[in-house]
């Protein structure tokens, strides 16, 4: 007979309560259902299937909360433990935690594509139509950045799915210029925007055409638009653009990788950008690729990066916007500019200290339908029809930076039903009303008594609605020109109250680019080869201030740019021939003068166009000393950091009494204790001595020491290059004189390479089977 159990819970999430209920038969856990909650749906239904795989999994909730989204899930994991245990009927039987070691994956790619949101999906799917190899990392266990709590709306100038939506051919890039250029105050880069007005079309085409998507007329059309533009999916909510975008990519065979945070760019001999190292929870991804696309987003929620301009103004963006690129790319030297920028809109309500939600299209119907904004004196501030930024310039210049939204029960209903599209739930906002002495202000009744729940003065406020009222019957507003339109009269004695203060998201400085294919630059203005960037992480497209919709239409628009110009470099990069593989060369010797120097600088030399061969010196490294493992030297750390990066390795070895120097010696045990690099790397060994052996005896003795536990490297089997009577090998320009050693020097290293091929060849097949 079976013992089925329900146990119901509540967990407090990021937004408000969790209702949910455990699903129990035998003793054993069999279902996660969600039953109410307030969360972000865009985040909430990517992050909760993955919760409960987990937690039905290892029938415990002593599981890994889902990296950007740990408030809410470890809320889940804690609340569901406590309600289980409280259940005395009860008794999980947690399965064995298997026994997890840390691993390295390698991983090797055309493009390589940083950051999940709407950005760096459309470089991604751009790139993969192109016919690339795409691997998109995402350092959120979800997809969608700082996109997912947006809405959909963006513009669609130039492109066929405007033109059917909105049945006009009015609008041009060139109109769309002229409109940022003027909201922004000509703060705005004109080449960016330029890029911007001229890709939005395509753009839009192109992804909709990717994955299916429909959009439609917007909802709201913004007075700062000359033209009505603004173009919106049917759900009005970027999930839709997000999810739809994410299973496009996936199914046509991108690949991507949640839960991976970048940190760290790699680099070549020549200070070329190859690749990233990302890690996730017990893996470290290190992938190469032709070229690097960067869309990591802003750092609105990163308190030591934002300047003085944004305080006091609450922030609504997610809590993962931290700015994570401009630690990754510290030592390339990018050029940045304006990142005391910050896109201020004057509409929003605080659901916690210093956070807020925006109320963008709620607002625009409450003042479209008569409402006024009033400051604590009862005083009107604006016009109620102009464009956001007079609002937001209005509020701002108010003592206490706060504005009341005045309403009539008409105009509220209708706001209601904006507030609940757009990210509020039905629960949230009757909170809002019966928690009258809590941030943020909502509130009802008589004007007396909203004017005195909001501390406005009441005189004033009385004042105030008296004159709209004959404005709005004259058809005319003598103290701010409001458009006869928007001119409504209040009806009824019922108002309602809503608090309006600066609220901000999106940060509008970051890295600069060439502005004709999105790539980055150093601050003197040198391209960064193969390093391209799209979506918030650039600034100045939109200047100091972005009109609505246009944040997304930078994000389509770069991130499609992008995309396109990582393709075109990765195709060159491809037909001038197989990669370069990337090599470290170890001198085995801590002398200052050195045989084996020259030989391992011959080579770079020689085999310049195959391979990149970064010499590396072992004489800085200290005496090995097994005391001081535990407290490993900075220098072993970094260069078992080279060695781990590198494709493969050659030692140039010099003999010593039949072995190999005492200072390499050391270097490996430093390098097979502490660290562990040389574990499945191809070594290649050469040598060259005075003698007419040429190290014969040091490369068997190296070749033992390689094969040791701990040190675990493949040697490359025969290929023995010895280099005898190396005193009359070279010319005095470096260069090796002996065409015979040339030629088997050659042909060594062309087996050394077609043995590191082959090896990633296989270690490429493992991870795609995985």
């Amino acid at each position: 007979m079976s013992n089925e159990k329900q146990i119901k819970g509540s967990a407090m999430g990021h937004n408000g309560i969790i209702n949910y209920e455990l699903d129990v038969n035998d003793n054993k856990l069999e279902d996660l259902k969600i039953l109410k909650h307030s969360e972000t749906s865009g985040i909430f239904n990517q992050v909760i299937d993955k919760l409960k795989a987990n937690i039905i999994e290892q029938q415990s909730f002593d599981v890994d909360a889902i990296s950007g989204a740990t408030v809410m899930t470890q809320a889940i994991l804690d609340s569901a433990k406590e309600a289980v245990a409280d259940d005395k009927d009860v008794k999980l039987t947690p399965k064995p935690k298997k026994e997890v070691t840390h691993v390295t994956t390698r991983l090797k790619a055309d493009v390589v594509i940083i950051g999940g949101g709407e950005a760096g999906l459309v470089a991604g799917a751009r790139a993969l139509t192109e016919g690339q190899r795409v691997i998109l990392v995402e350092k959120n266990g979800y997809m969608g950045g700082a996109t997912i709590l947006n809405g959909s709306n963006v513009v669609g100038t130039g492109s066929k799915v405007s033109e059917k939506a909105l049945g006009h051919t009015e609008d041009t890039p060139v109109r769309l210029a002229q409109d940022v250029a003027r909201e922004s105050r000509e703060t705005n880069l004109t080449d960016l925007t330029k890029l911007m007005a001229n890709n939005i079309g395509p753009a839009i085409d192109f992804i909709s055409d990717f994955a299916d998507l429909h959009y439609q007329k917007a909802q709201t059309q913004t007075p700062e638009h000359s033209v009505e533009r603004q173009i919106e999916l049917p759900t009005a909510s970027s999930f839709e653009f997000i999810s739809k975008v994410s299973k496009a990519f996936q199914d046509k065979g991108g690949k991507i990788i949640l839960g991976a945070r970048v940190e760290d760019m790699t680099e070549n001999s020549k200070g070329e950008v190859i690749g990233l190292v990302a890690e996730a929870k017990n893996e470290t991804f290190k992938i190469k690729a032709h070229s690097i696309v960067l869309a990591s987003g802003g750092y609105g929620a990163n308190q030591k990066m934002r300047g003085a301009e944004s305080e006091g103004i609450d922030y609504y963006g997610p809590m993962t916007s931290t700015g994570d690129a401009y630690s990754f790319n510290k030592d390339l030297n990018l050029k940045s500019h304006n990142m005391g920028w910050y896109k201020i809109y004057p509409h929003g309500v605080e659901t916690e200290p210093g956070i807020a939600k925006l109320t963008t299209y709620a607002s625009k119907e409450a003042t479209d339908l008569g409402a006024l904004y009033v400051n604590s004196k009862g005083k009107r501030i604006v016009n109620e029809s102009a464009v956001y930024t007079d609002f937001r310039d209005a509020i701002l210049q108010q003592p206490d930076r706060m504005s009341y939204m005045l309403m009539d029960e008409r105009t509220w209903k209708e706001v209601y039903k904006l507030l609940v599209l757009h990210d509020f739930t039905e629960k949230e906002i009757k909170q809002f009303f019966d928690n009258k002495d809590k941030e943020p202000l909502f509130v009802k009744g008589s004007l007396e008594e909203v004017a005195a729940a909001a501390h406005v003065d009441v005189a004033g406020l009385e004042e105030t609605v008296k004159n709209y009222q004959g404005y709005a019957k004259a058809g005319k507003d003598p103290e701010f020109d409001r458009q006869p339109e928007y001119l409504h009269a209040f009806e009824g004695d019922t108002f309602y109250m809503v608090e309006q203060r600066g609220r901000f998201a999106t940060t509008l400085g970051g890295y600069s680019v060439n502005a004709d294919k999105m790539q980055l630059v150093n601050t003197d203005d040198q391209p960064i080869a193969n390093y391209y960037a799209a979506g918030e992480v650039v600034g100045g497209a939109n200047g100091h201030d972005s009109m609505p919709s246009m944040m997304n239409s930078w994000g389509i628009s770069s991130g499609y740019v992008a995309g396109e110009a990582a393709s075109e470099n990765a195709n060159r990069l491809k037909a001038a021939g197989p990669d370069a593989v990337n090599l470290v060369a170890l001198v085995g010797t801590n002398a200052s003068k050195s045989y084996n120097r020259k030989l391992l600088t011959a080579m770079q030399d020689l085999f310049d166009t195959q391979a990149d061969i970064d010499l590396c010196e072992i004489k800085e490294l200290p005496l090995f000393n097994e005391d001081l493992v535990n407290d490993e030297p900075e220098n072993v750390k970094a260069f078992g950091q080279k060695i781990d990066d590198a494709d493969g390795v050659i030692i140039g070895v010099p003999e010593y009494d039949h072995a190999v120097p005492a200072a390499l010696k050391s270097a490996i045990e430093w390098l097979s204790c502490a660290e562990h690099p040389f574990t499945g790397k191809p070594v290649m060994i050469v040598g060259t001595s005075l003698g007419i052996q040429g190290t014969v005896r040091a490369q068997m003795n190296l070749r033992q020491i390689l094969d040791a536990p701990g040190v675990d490297a493949e040697v490359m089997p025969g290929n023995e290059f010895m280099l005898p009577q190396a005193g009359t090998k070279f010319e005095d320009n470096g260069t090796i004189n002996d065409p015979g050693s040339v030629s088997f020097l050659k042909q060594c290293f062309g087996n050394f390479v077609q043995f590191i091929a082959l090896k990633s060849a296989d270690e490429d097949k493992k991870a795609q089977e995985v």
